[in-house]
């Protein structure tokens, strides 16, 4: 480097470092990305690398030229700058060109940015009385009772809580049949509330085999946004109605069917259980009323490239999961009718609320001495290991070595629980 490089300190861990290069360094550079790049082009009459310097110019991009000389130059000027300045950064580095001659590039460091927590000691985040009542045991109970119910085929009109099964298919206002629409062999119990309102009432009278048309509009706030708020005319053709009875819970049935001594006490178990599925919902209540405390109470200023950098995260895991469910981020913007600035401002708004979080959680940990030991996160492991053969669970151990990537987040992930522990029970 022809001087020191030029560095920009600001108060939010961000670290610009302007380098410019020698000639000499810049045009030995050249020469390797030249030829690395020589070997990728076909030119008629030369082995690949092997033609003449300007006739290989001629063919190469000037821009990708550049960007594979500076990523020559990279790995030592990265490691010098990190070094000498003491950078210890928590991205990686952005680099951009800043001029052709002398060869100047800016490289930008993001450091953790200074957290301030204010209030934090005053978070209260109390606990909801769990009370479950004899019409909530009720209710669960007839849940569990209509997974034994019995179902009886019956040749007449069909009638409120009976259940249908049939075939059908829609069309639009045009009469152009809606493909997504079409179901065979679909049943449902009338008065479930299962279907579009005025499906269900529509089928009461019907008879098997009977065939029948009727046009309904979709909820405006429908799940599918192509059906919302528009007129469909089904066609359905009723294949089978069936009359469902529930049985009584009584002392007989419990043992037989609900692993109880009597009905009592499968309704103790089944409180019991709703007790415990009420704690754990309002635990999770709880936890998440606690994390918007911390991240309100965390002040933050965060540079740019870290946000651009969470963003590019929010969006990748946003892209993985449309891409399970058969459908492109495309697919997604135009059902949802999202334009890109506004998801962009959306991406901007989560990457900002997540970073503050994260922070503040850090800023906390440090300041309440939260750590978990080796020991605690083997134990975890091994807990994590019992159910698996013996093939995963040599897999499962190479993953979770100390240092590695899930120990370290396995880690993190004990010290956030025992930071919630500590501050929920205050």
């Amino acid at each position: 480097m022809t001087h020191p490089p030029k560095i920009e300190r600001e108060k939010n861990g961000r670290i610009e470092c302007t380098v410019e290069f020698t000639k000499e360094q810049a045009v030995a550079a050249e020469e390797k990305a030249l030829q690395s790049l020589a070997e990728k082009v076909k030119i008629p009459g030369f082995r690949p690398g092997k033609a003449p310097r300007d006739t290989i110019l001629q063919k190469i991009n000037p821009d990708d030229l550049m960007e594979e000389t500076i990523h020559r130059l990279l790995p030592e000027t990265l490691e010098s700058l990190v070094k000498e300045q003491n950078i210890r950064t928590i991205i990686s580095p952005k680099v951009s060109l800043r001029k052709r001659d002398p060869l100047t590039i800016s490289v930008v460091f993001v450091e953790r940015p200074n957290v301030t927590l204010k209030g934090v000691d005053k978070i209260k985040i109390a606990k909801k009385e769990t009370k479950v009542e004899e019409k909530d045991i009720d209710r669960m109970a007839e849940f569990i009772l209509r997974k034994h119910e019995i179902a009886t085929e019956v040749d007449r009109p069909a009638q409120e809580k009976d259940r249908i099964t049939m075939d059908f298919w829609g069309a639009d206002s045009d009469g152009k049949e809606i493909t997504p629409i079409r179901t065979q062999n679909h049943a449902v119990v009338l008065g479930s509330k299962s279907l579009i309102p005025g499906f269900e009432e529509a089928l009461l009278g019907t008879k098997k085999g009977e065939e029948k048309s009727f046009t309904l509009t979709f909820p405006k706030e429908y799940h599918a946004a192509e059906l919302a708020d528009k007129p469909v005319t089904f066609h359905v053709t009723v294949t089978k109605i069936e009359e469902v009875k529930m049985p009584e819970l009584t002392d007989a049935f419990a043992k037989e069917h609900l692993h109880a001594e009597s009905s009592a006490a499968f309704r103790g178990e089944l409180q019991k259980s709703m007790v415990l599925q009420e704690e754990r919902l309002d635990r999770d209540r709880r936890e998440q009323e606690l994390m918007e405390a911390i991240r309100k109470a965390t002040v933050v200023n965060l540079p740019k490239e870290l946000v651009e950098e969470e963003e590019r995260g929010i969006l990748a895991d946003m892209e993985e999961q449309l891409k399970r469910q058969g459908k492109s981020l495309q697919d997604w913007m135009q059902a949802t009718k999202k334009k890109p600035e506004e998801l962009k401002k959306e991406l901007e708004d989560r990457a900002t609320q997540r970073l503050s979080l994260r922070l503040g959680i850090r800023e906390l940990l440090e300041e309440k001495k939260i750590e978990i030991s080796d020991e605690e996160i083997a134990t975890t492991v091994q807990g994590m290991l019992a159910p698996l053969s013996e093939q995963e669970r040599k897999e499962v151990e190479g993953a979770y070595a100390k240092g590695g990537q899930a120990y370290d987040q396995l880690k993190w992930q004990k010290r956030v629980e025992k930071l919630f522990e500590t501050l929920l029970a205050a």
